[in-house]
């Protein structure tokens, strides 16, 4: 038994050991590469194991990996562009984390960042991991094995090596954020267009011309002032009790069902072009509470706001401008979408939320 648990162990052993030999045959060797546009030519030398004399222009550097970025001029000069010295972090199956500063030491000081390395198809795919990674010359580059020839080179140069499947989902996404970013702003500038939803300040005089118009009375009858005190009764009592004394109620509408309802009952009262002073005046505050209920106010965090703020500034210096303006654009929907109505504001206070600070 012991001797059959020492064989495992041996072949277990074996296995590992064959397994990161194999991960360091993958990555390790000569590599070149070129940009899309043809201007910029790479060459790469990587050896995971252990630290080696590999940086030409710095005798006391060690390191396992050296890269030279050449940039082509229309004559078909090369001249040195860049020079990176590369430290392996981790090793995962056939993804690398590299960190790497620049090659030499007067020239490219300074240079600093972390990078993932993507083998696939026998190329490796550079992807930086921080704003020093997405700032280097060889960030979105797929490289080649050294003697793989030109054409190899230039069909790495055109693949960026994001599967079909990942660029479909990434294009659906974003489809997806623009059509919400264009509901949310549409909506507000809709909201903001429309404006009130009762504009007129009724009076006796106005409601009087209307009924001349439309061929009605000049007065109302007993009967349509009792009938409009009805409807505005009925449109008052659909709104929640904010406050209730020994001789009156104040309501106010907290939900859109109560606003609806109660808008259909008001709309007949101005339907009837009343002429009562008293009834105006009634209508008219009836009205106002409409519209004061559904004006928006900012009802979110400004803490949250500065906080995005401060996030896209930082996010600028640890992952470029792209981050920098997706989180700016992402505070501003949230003040965008946090203009909420106040019926809604006071709904909340009545069940003891209290505004954001």
């Amino acid at each position: 038994m012991k001797n059959i648990k020492k064989y495992l162990c041996a072949i277990v052993m074996m296995v590992i050991s064959m397994t990161a030999f194999a991960q360091e045959d993958v990555f390790s060797g000569d590599w070149l590469g070129a940009n899309k546009e043809g201007d910029l030519k790479v060459a790469f030398t990587l050896n995971c194991d252990g630290n080696w004399q590999l940086n030409p222009y710095n005798e006391n550097a060690r390191c396992n990996g050296f890269m030279e970025v050449n940039m082509l001029e229309p004559g078909g000069r090369e001249s040195l562009m860049a020079t990176y010295e590369f430290y392996v972090e981790s090793m995962n199956g056939n993804e690398l984390t590299l960190s790497f500063v620049g090659g030499r030491p007067e020239v490219d000081a300074g240079i600093s960042g972390q990078c993932k390395v993507v083998y696939k198809d026998d190329k490796l795919s550079f992807s930086g991991l921080d704003k020093g990674g997405k700032d280097a010359a060889f960030n979105g580059l797929t490289l080649v094995k050294s003697g793989s020839g030109a054409d190899a080179i230039a069909d790495a140069a055109a693949d960026d090596g994001v599967p079909l499947g990942v660029k479909i989902l990434a294009v659906l996404q974003l489809i997806l954020y623009i059509a919400v970013v264009l509901f949310i702003v549409g909506h507000m500038f809709f909201v903001w267009y429309k404006g009130a939803r009762y504009k007129e300040v009724f009076t006796v005089e106005g409601m009087l011309n209307k009924r001349l118009a439309a061929g009605m009375p000049e007065k109302m009858t007993d009967e349509e002032i009792t009938e409009a005190w009805k409807l505005m009764d009925e449109a008052f009592a659909t709104w929640t009790v904010i406050e209730k004394t020994d001789d009156d109620e104040f309501r106010k509408p907290t939900k859109m069902k109560q606003i609806k309802k109660s808008v259909l009952l008001i709309d007949q009262v101005i339907g009837m072009c009343p002429t009562d002073a008293d009834v105006i005046e009634r209508l008219n505050s009836l009205t106002d509470v409409i519209n004061s209920g559904e004006e928006r106010h900012f009802d979110g965090s400004r803490k949250l706001i500065w906080l995005g703020v401060i996030v896209g500034i930082l996010m600028y210096w640890m992952m470029g401008v792209g981050m920098m303006f997706s989180t700016l654009i992402a505070t501003g929907l949230y003040v965008v979408a946090s203009r909420t109505p106040q019926f809604l504001i006071d709904k909340r206070a009545l069940r003891g939320g209290g505004k954001y600070s």
